[in-house]
C-alpha cells in the first residue's frame, strides 16, 4: 500500500533565516576568509574577531564557527605543522565546554589524516584547508549547519516518538539499527540496548526480507511510505506477524514502525 509523501517543511531542508557565522582569524589572513562569505551566497551574516577569547560569550549568538588555526598557534614558520594536532584539540575542547552543539569549521595549511583524527570524537566539527574555494568553503559551512539542525530535529522526533510509545526503529543508510525504542525492543524481544548495530534483515523472516528489498525499499527510495503485513522474527528465533510501516529520511536512513498483527493475517 502507497502512502503519499507529505508536503516538505521549508525550515527543516530550506531554512530562510540567515547563517550567522563567527570569523577568528589574524588581521593580515581575515580579508581572504572574509571574501568567501562577504561576496558569496546572501544567506550568510559575517562578524569577526582576532582571538577566540574575544568571542566566547557570544557562541550562542551564532550557527557556525569558522576558526583559522593561525590565530591559535599564531603565524610564524612551521608553527602550525609542528602544534598543529594538540591546538585543534585544545581549540575543540575550549569550545565544546561552552557550544557542545556548535558547527565549527578549523582552517589549516594542510588537511592531514592526524588532523582528521582529532576531530572525531567532536561532533558538528570539520577540517578546511585554507586554498580551498571560496564557494566550497561556504557550501562546507552550509552542510555543517544543515546537518546539526537536522539531528536536533531528529532527537526532537525521537523524544516525541518515545513519549508517545510506539515501535519505532531508526535504521541507518548502512542498513543497521541506529535508534530503537523500548515498545519496539520488547515486541522483538531483545534488549534495547542490545539492538543498534543490528541488521535491520535479522528482525524479519528470509521471505519477509526478499519482499521488503524487492517492493517496499524501492518505493520508499522514490520518496513514498509503504505499509503492509510482515513477518518479523524475535531474538529467539520465533516469528510472528506484524504490521509494518516503513518510511525514509533525509540521508538515507529507514523508519521502521512495528504494530502487532492477527495470527494468521497475510502478507501484503
Amino acid at each position: 500500500m502507497l502512502i503519499p509523501p507529505s508536503a516538505p517543511t521549508p525550515t527543516d531542508r530550506n531554512p530562510t533565516t540567515e547563517l550567522r557565522l563567527l570569523l577568528v582569524a589574524g588581521e593580515q589572513r581575515r580579508d581572504r576568509f572574509e571574501t568567501a562569505f562577504d561576496d558569496g551566497p546572501s544567506d550568510f551574516v559575517l562578524e569577526t574577531a582576532t582571538a577566540l577569547p574575544d568571542a566566547g560569550r557570544r557562541f550562542d549568538e551564532f550557527d557556525c564557527l569558522v576558526v583559522s588555526l593561525h590565530a591559535i598557534v599564531g603565524d610564524g614558520g612551521n608553527g602550525e605543522t609542528r602544534d598543529a594536532h594538540a591546538a585543534v584539540d585544545d581549540l575543540l575542547e575550549t569550545i565544546r565546554s561552552d557550544a557542545p552543539d556548535l558547527p565549527v569549521v578549523t582552517l589549516v595549511d594542510e588537511r592531514t589524516s592526524e588532523l582528521a583524527s582529532a576531530v572525531q570524537s567532536y561532533e558538528w566539527t570539520a577540517i578546511v584547508q585554507r586554498d580551498v574555494t571560496p564557494d566550497r568553503l561556504a557550501n562546507r559551512v552550509r552542510d555543517l549547519v544543515e546537518h546539526r539542525r537536522l539531528a536536533v530535529l531528529s532527537r526532537r522526533s525521537l523524544a516525541g516518538l518515545e513519549f508517545a510509545g510506539g515501535a519505532v526503529a531508526i535504521v541507518d543508510p548502512d542498513g543497521e539499527l541506529q535508534f530503537a525504542s523500548r515498545p519496539f525492543a520488547m515486541q522483538f524481544g531483545a534488549d534495547r540496548g542490545d539492538l543498534p548495530g543490528t541488521p535491520w534483515q535479522a528482525l524479519f523472516t528470509d521471505e519477509t526480507v526478499a519482499r521488503l528489498e524487492s517492493t517496499a525499499l524501492p518505493t520508499v527510495a522514490d520518496g513514498w511510505q509503504w505499509t503492509g503485513g510482515c513477518t518479523a522474527r524475535r531474538t529467539t528465533g520465533e516469528s510472528f506477524p506484524v504490521r509494518l510501516r516503513l518510511g525514509g529520511l533525509d540521508d538515507g536512513s529507514l523508519v521502521f514502525v512495528v504494530e502487532t498483527a492477527a495470527e494468521g493475517e497475510p502478507e501484503e
